[in-house]
């Protein structure tokens, strides 16, 4: 079994159960999921094709975790329908699936299962026609699993390795980037639809854990100065300023307070950075500020590209300032690929999305420190 050698993800405030945290500047660092831990058992929406749930052993429902997924083995796709890797890896899953299905010896004991990061039905259902993927994708638009798993890079496939008793599945192995040799892929997936859980937990204890991480890109002077730059754009004079030390997360927010005609008010700028789903594209961070309900007052980019990693122009900025500013962090914001994403940058402008949509405990906890 070939081992991923480079793992990236893409996590700002989630971890789950790998746990992870935030370095100085806006590095982070995170463990993503590896043989010996079990599966997450995260909700995804039950496939409303008859012959795709079929296909998984499931019956009508609103959700599904993975541990109900009738296989000995699963190779769990973790993707998006925007990646370049992801689409070139398409027919040679699509081929893995049809050389599964067509050996009696694996066929129905190993099941091939998408997950599609940040992607919604529409979305998906588009991918797969274009590019004839046979098995079922799964829309994942709030990044739940992919957040679960670790926020890996995609293409991601995790193996996991079922327990018929209908408890969590075993990881048995993970592979980041492309995985073209589909034959060997099969021999892989032959190899460990056979082996016990107490086998692969045993081996699983050789393993270190990988640290993935996202890479600073200014130094922590300079992101003084640029949260310092957006607080001056409100009108009237900066004073408090400051970087807050939170007790419950590592976030990297800054605040102040201006005084403007005889009254005061207090602000807040948070520091984003993550890595996007996929393996192709360049880090994601940029700064926001907003007010103490959590409304978005202020965004500026510090590192933001699109397709071929060509950065953003101010137009594509503008265009993001347009669907976000006055919307709140208290609650989700709802993204829709046709009408908030930049223009050949819909992976990034998800991100922003979902990034500005975990707010609500951060709201909470700067109410209980008084600010």
């Amino acid at each position: 079994m070939r081992k991923s050698t480079l793992l990236i993800v893409a996590v700002f405030c989630m971890f789950s159960f790998l746990g992870g945290s935030f370095d100085k500047a806006g590095a982070q660092t995170v463990n993503l999921i590896k043989a010996g831990d079990l599966f997450p058992e995260t909700a995804l929406p039950v496939p409303k094709d008859a012959a795709e749930r079929e296909y998984l052993g499931l019956s009508e429902g609103e959700t599904f975790t993975l541990s109900r997924v009738k296989a000995d083995l699963v190779l769990v796709e973790i993707l998006s329908v925007y990646c370049y890797s992801c689409k070139k890896q398409a027919p040679v899953y699509n081929q893995l699936f049809k050389l599964i299905e067509s050996v009696p010896a694996t066929q129905g004991r190993i099941k091939i299962i998408g997950i599609a990061a940040g992607n919604g039905d529409l979305e998906v259902k588009d991918f797969r026609e274009k590019n004839e993927v046979p098995f079922p994708v799964i829309p994942d638009p709030y990044f739940e699993m992919h957040k679960a798993i670790g926020g890996s890079r995609t293409p991601f496939s995790i193996y996991v390795r079922q327990d018929l008793s209908g408890r969590p599945g075993i990881t048995a192995g993970t592979h980041l980037g492309p995985n073209l040799k589909y034959r060997q892929v099969f021999a892989d997936l032959g190899i460990l639809m056979n082996k016990e859980i107490a086998a692969i937990l045993k081996e699983s204890q050789k393993e270190t854990r990988e640290v993935v991480s996202v890479k600073a890109i200014l130094s922590e002077k300079e992101l003084e100065a640029k949260a310092r730059n957006v607080f001056a754009g409100f009108a009237g004079e900066v004073k408090n300023f400051q970087k807050i030390s939170l007790k419950n997360s590592s976030r990297n927010v800054y605040t102040c307070v201006i005084e403007h005609k005889g009254k005061s008010q207090r602000f807040f700028a948070e520091v984003i950075s993550r890595a996007p789903a996929c393996v192709d594209c360049h880090d994601t961070h940029f700064i926001y500020a907003f007010d103490a309900a959590g409304e978005i007052l202020r965004f500026e980019p510090l590192q933001l590209t699109k397709i071929e990693n060509k950065p953003w122009n101010a137009e594509d900025v503008a265009k993001m300032r347009r669907r976000i500013l006055g919307k709140s962090i208290s609650k989700r914001l709802l993204f829709n690929p046709e009408v908030d994403a930049v223009s050949a940058a819909t992976i990034t402008s998800a991100a922003i999305f979902d990034s500005l949509s975990q707010g609500e405990m951060l709201l909470q906890e700067l109410k209980e420190m008084g600010l």
